[in-house]
């Protein structure tokens, strides 16, 4: 493994403790600087997690009360156990005779990686691609996701994030080219393969990232929350002083008001606007299923899915019903214009 990593001129050995046989080491080394995985939530294209909650790990400052919940936990476990699956299958499929790369083959890196131009920038990477004198060509990143991403997948649409998670490591490597290997469901497999984007890399990876490093992590500044931080800064702040009153003087509060009135406000024209146009194509449609027009293929499909009534469950099992209550409390925001 270190003549593999040899190869590598763009960086060097930053860490070997691997995840399995030390996981706090292993993400103790990873608050040293931004891996790959982080590089999507501080741009702010992750469907994941934020920017802040990022930096609140980075700086050991997550509340227990609001870290990934064991759903969360227990995705992230089996994606972990099936990486290996996943590697061995590209592998099968790509890296062999009849295969896109047939004399390159996979190498696990068991490694934090450190860029030599940007200290800060760090990569773990999955399995790298490396030719017939194990000299390393490109990156393999590892993916598994439920059915529910099947069409994107299938389709090519690649999660942002990915592409710089992605990209991210080839800057950190100095390499080229890389690849997505993804179980989709746990029976369909996709693989596309990525050359590296340098002018987002120079103009976008780099410029965020540094600024966050620079900016919020050194100086111990919070981030500003993004909207994937719904879930997170509703536990931070879910208790509340009845009755409290602020006020606000600055112009930074009057217009993150005046974007969520306009937005809900939007909101409901549009939702009026698409009600419309599907009643409308309903009415055209009638007991057809499909429909082609010029641009667009329509489905209006049956749909069946089996309920509890509560009203029901109530009135003959009243004992049950009352046992099954569970109390929900949250805080929800309204916004009224001055001029309203």
């Amino acid at each position: 493994m270190s003549d593999v990593l040899k190869s590598l001129t763009a960086c060097k050995v930053f860490s070997t403790v691997k995840q399995e046989d030390d996981e706090q080491g292993w993400l103790a080394a990873r608050t040293n600087g931004i891996g790959g995985s982080d590089v999507g939530p501080i741009c702010g294209v992750s469907p994941f997690t934020s920017a802040r909650q990022i930096y609140l790990n980075k700086t050991g400052q997550f509340p227990d009360g609001v870290k990934p919940d064991s759903a969360a936990n227990e995705r992230m476990h089996f994606g972990h156990m099936l990486e290996p699956i996943v590697a061995d299958e590209y592998a099968r499929r790509e890296l062999c005779e009849g295969g896109s790369h047939p004399t390159f083959h996979l190498v696990t890196t068991d490694a934090t990686l450190q860029s030599l131009e940007t200290p800060w920038a760090l990569a773990n990477v999955d399995r790298l691609i490396v030719d017939e004198n194990d000299v390393p060509q490109g990156i393999l990143e590892c993916k598994t996701t439920s059915e529910y991403s099947n069409d994107e997948w299938e389709n090519g649409e690649i999660l942002t994030t990915y592409i710089y998670q992605l990209n991210w490591y080839l800057y950190v490597t100095g390499l080229k080219w890389g690849a997505f290997a993804c179980l989709v469901g746990g029976n369909k497999f996709y693989t596309y393969e990525m050359v590296r984007n340098d002018e987002l890399i120079q103009d976008i990876l780099l410029p965020k990232t540094r600024e966050f490093w620079e900016e919020n992590v050194k100086k111990l500044k919070e981030p500003e929350l993004q909207a994937t931080d719904t879930a997170f800064v509703n536990e931070v702040y879910k208790d509340v002083v009845k009755a409290s009153e602020i006020s606000f003087t600055d112009d930074g509060f009057n217009e993150l008001a005046k974007t969520a009135y306009t937005c809900k406000q939007k909101i409901k024209e549009l939702e009026a606007i698409l009600d419309e146009a599907q009643n409308r194509m309903k009415d055209r449609m009638q007991d057809h299923e499909i429909a082609y027009c010029a641009d667009y293929t329509v489905k209006w499909s049956p749909r069946s899915q089996q309920r509890v009534d509560p009203a029901l469950l109530k009135a003959l099992y009243p004992k049950a019903y009352a046992d099954c209550l569970k109390k929900v409390e949250y805080r929800a925001m309204t916004i009224k214009a001055m001029s309203d």
